[in-house]
């Protein structure tokens, strides 16, 4: 310009993305040491672990088996109610493809192969310890009844005292109904005594394998129905 002014040309600021902080430039991962005492620590977490879950979920399969056998045998008892006798197998009731918590089959073993008569009461009558009991029948005492001979056994041992009652006429052998395993094939306690009167129904438990007598090991896991209903749990409790 003629008055000597001096025009200056500003340049534009131009954007200049500001650098990353250094940590990320130079990040530096887990060295191996670190790997292993992590992964070790995980291990030993998880040793600890395991063995409280499995014993949880065994547990968990016994209390479900435990009451599945009281379904069992609330469905036993309304068959026997209803055709006066217990059935012979599951497939009577429609549950001989039930499985167990561990994918086996329901045991179940007729004993009673006599005719049922209203006599559920008396099986489930208990006695109270007395030196000299009176007015009880002895064990496996017979009297007349107007159906048919009935049998008392009175359980003096480990079965909370239990005046078990066995109603003849229908049975084995007389014509009157189908044949039965009876007392013969029962589970049975450590003194061999049948552990119940009326029907046997149990699971064979995790090992998948059992036998007549609640001792050996292989029955030990046994998920059981015993003293006519008064038990259920594990035979090894028994």
């Amino acid at each position: 310009m003629g008055d000597g002014t001096v025009l200056v040309k500003r340049k534009r600021p131009s954007c200049v993305t500001p650098a990353w902080p250094s940590v990320f430039q130079h990040a530096a991962g887990f060295t191996l040491v670190e790997l292993m005492l992590a992964v070790t620590i995980v291990g030993v977490l998880a040793a600890l672990a395991a063995p409280n879950y499995l014993d949880f979920v065994e547990k968990a399969r016994v209390a479900k088996t435990i009451s599945e056998l009281h379904t069992l045998a609330k469905e036993i008892k309304g068959y026997a109610r209803g055709a006066a006798h217990y059935p012979n197998t599951l497939a009577d009731i429609g549950r001989h493809a039930w499985l167990d918590p561990w994918g086996s089959p329901y045991q179940y073993y007729k004993i009673n192969c006599g005719a049922i008569r209203d006599l559920g009461s008396l099986a489930r009558l208990k006695l109270r310890k007395k030196s000299n009991p009176q007015g009880i029948p002895t064990a496996d005492s017979i009297f007349t009844h107007s159906d048919g001979p009935t049998s008392f056994a009175v359980d003096s041992g480990n079965h909370r005292d239990l005046l078990h009652v066995v109603q003849g006429g229908g049975g084995n052998g007389d014509g009157g109904g189908p044949h039965c395993g009876g007392v013969g094939g029962a589970r049975q306690d450590r003194f061999l005594i049948p552990i119940n009167s009326d029907f046997d129904i149990y699971s064979m438990g995790k090992d998948k394998d059992t036998v007549a007598q609640l001792n050996p090991s292989q029955s030990h896991d046994d998920v059981i129905r015993a003293s006519d209903g008064g038990f259920y749990g594990l035979a090894k409790n028994f």
